[in-house]
């Protein structure tokens, strides 16, 4: 099968599933004049998607062919194996299926406003909130708590229309102030810190309530389609139980399933259970998420069919594959694995970390190649700079970083930093085994006494969010496959607000960066767009403030004799949960 005809056929199923499921809205975006979205049938999709979409999904193609060739037969692979399934049995309704998660629901201290690294056994993508609109197949938004949205003229307002009778898990309902609320609540003094909340205030101007259903967002600074990338992160949480959720309390959110208290044993397992009144109708009766907090004991449980869906280290992806009852799915690229320097701005970090020569030392120091072999087995693309291929800000001359220990080591000299002590902090579970310790090797080998500092999780993200890490972090990140704009407004390595503190800037007093991004939001031209991105390029090269290593994504495996309906969304990679179901 071809890539294009594989995409093509998955955009096919997804039509036919949209129809099914009643959600007929796709967006587009017209050169003049007010676009109205999500108001024909099916079978006019292809005259209603506008240029830009089949741009995107341009893109998107070309991003899945850039992809390594194990990649793309193992996406096949569960493709196939779903559509067969689906096709022979048909999806059965009932029943519980159970994924093991390294964490519990409880450790999730940023909900609700989480934004999940891409296990879909996580909280943030359990089914218990939802979104107006989703990325699905290509980064063109699809109709979830919306049925209909429409920009004006020179796109700088989105107006949205709600699906009728949509409750929250409690039955309040869910209306157009209810979603205002929502995306005010993101900054309230009692709401945890996330990133959408950077996000929001960079890119709302006001939000107006036109009715019950409608409410419109203004958004004149940041116009176009740079709005969904705000609206795809920006679950739709109820304002007013946000403290009674960090106190466990409620958990009143707004997707299909719904937390079950009664069926919570805090640290072991979680339960999650269709939303009677919601507008989707699982065909599981429940989920249960096991808490297993070691890897090895995961894969075990897999094997022996104690758990139905698991994420697994790359060590475990070729092993697994070839068990007859088990399949494997790679998730999309859609970020990295990095090493983030913590400059001292903001309190905390270390000195070291402020000099541009010593980033680009460790940006040299890293070797890539032995991480893409030894710890990711060849299946994720080795990463060098911050954007993906497919990016419109993608350069690639400066695709490529040399591993140099000796231009490292020189380097550190010329700017006094041998014998540099500094740690490299992360948690229990958060970045592949055996990374840390590699990259430690590298960094001592160039002149630099780095040490491994395993901390609290709680205590890991008070640290990330606050821009005050002790010296280096080992983290995943992502967002780089979205428009190049929401970046800086969405990512604590990136943002304006964080910048001392992640040693972004290779001039004192930071004007050069400060232009760029304010650029981002005065509507440039063309041209001028991509002169920002040069710029950008630029000065990344010259004093890289976040060290990548390796293309992000996660690794899953399935039991094929229980699971059906096993299908992620490539621009998302989300497994919307409702489609699970078991096989008979």
């Amino acid at each position: 099968m071809s890539e294009r005809n594989y995409w093509d056929q998955i955009r096919r199923r997804r039509v036919s599933r949209r129809s099914m499921l009643g959600a007929a809205a796709r967006a587009g975006v017209g050169a003049a004049g007010i676009v109205l979205v999500g108001c024909g049938d099916d079978d006019d999709d292809g005259q209603q998607q506008a240029a830009p979409a089949a741009a995107q999904a341009q893109a998107q193609q070309q991003q899945q062919q850039a992809q390594p060739a194990a990649q793309q037969q193992q996406q096949q692979q569960a493709a196939a194996v779903a559509q067969a399934q689906q096709s022979d049995a048909g999806p059965n309704r009932g029943g519980r299926l159970i994924m093991g998660d390294l964490h519990s629901f409880e450790d999730d201290v940023t909900l609700p406003y989480a934004i999940g690294d891409g296990r879909s056994t996580q909280p943030p993508d359990s089914g218990v909130w939802d979104w107006l609109m989703q990325r699905g197949d290509t980064l063109e938004p699809e109709a979830r708590l919306a049925e209909a949205w429409e920009q004006n003229g020179d796109a700088t307002a989105t107006i949205v229309t709600l699906r009728p009778g949509l409750e929250f898990h409690n039955g309040k309902p869910l209306n157009a102030e209810a979603v205002k609320l929502s995306y005010e609540a993101m900054n309230y003094e009692s709401t945890p810190n996330s990133q959408v909340r950077a996000l929001a205030a960079a890119y709302l101007e006001s939000i107006d309530v036109i009715d019950d259903r409608t409410v419109q967002f203004n958004h004149a600074n940041w116009p176009g389609p740079v709005i969904y990338d705000l609206i795809t992160f920006a679950p739709i949480a109820d304002a007013e139980t946000i403290p009674a959720l960090a106190a466990m309390e409620e958990v009143n959110g707004s997707g299909p399933f719904k937390f079950d208290f009664d069926q919570w044993e805090p640290g072991a397992k979680w339960v999650a259970v269709p939303h009677e009144n919601g507008y989707l109708t699982p065909y599981l009766d429940s989920i249960e998420y096991r808490t297993i907090a070691d890897e090895d004991t995961q894969v075990l449980a897999l094997e022996s069919g104690e758990l139905d869906v698991t994420h697994i280290p790359a060590t475990q992806f070729a092993r697994l594959g070839a068990l007859d009852h088990l399949t494997t799915a790679i998730f999309p690229a859609l970020g990295y694995w990095v090493v983030g320097p913590t400059g001292t701005g903001l309190g905390g970090g270390h000195p070291a970390n402020d000099d541009p020569r010593f980033r680009q030392a460790l940006q040299k120091a890293i070797d890539r190649e032995r991480l893409h072999e030894d710890i990711f087995e060849g299946i994720y693309p080795i990463s060098n700079q911050m954007w993906l291929p497919t990016s419109p800000a993608y350069d690639p001359q400066y695709d490529v970083v040399a591993y140099d220990p000796e231009g490292a080591r020189a380097l550190l000299e010329e700017a006094g930093l041998v014998g540099t002590e500094i740690g490299i902090h992360y948690f229990e579970g958060q970045v592949p085994s055996g990374a840390p310790e590699i990259i430690q090797a590298n960094f001592q080998a160039i002149g630099v006494d780095a040490t491994l500092e395993v901390i609290d999780r709680a205590l890991w993200i008070e640290y990330f969010l606050s821009g005050t890490m002790p010296g280096l972090y080992m983290a995943s990140t992502g967002f780089f496959w979205m428009n190049p704009e929401t970046l800086p407004n969405m990512n604590y390595q990136f943002r304006k607000d964080n910048a001392l503190a992640f040693g972004n800037r290779s001039d004192p007093d930071h004007v050069e960066y400060n232009s760029i991004i304010d650029g981002f939001g005065s509507q440039p031209s063309p041209a001028e767009r991509e002169a920002l991105f040069q710029r950008w390029n630029a000065l990344y090269a010259e004093a890289p403030w976040l060290l990548p290593y390796s293309g992000l994504g996660h690794l899953a495996a399935y039991n094929n004799t229980r699971v059906g309906g096993f299908r992620y969304t490539p621009a998302s990679a989300k497994l919307h949960k409702e489609e699970l179901w078991l096989i008979a």
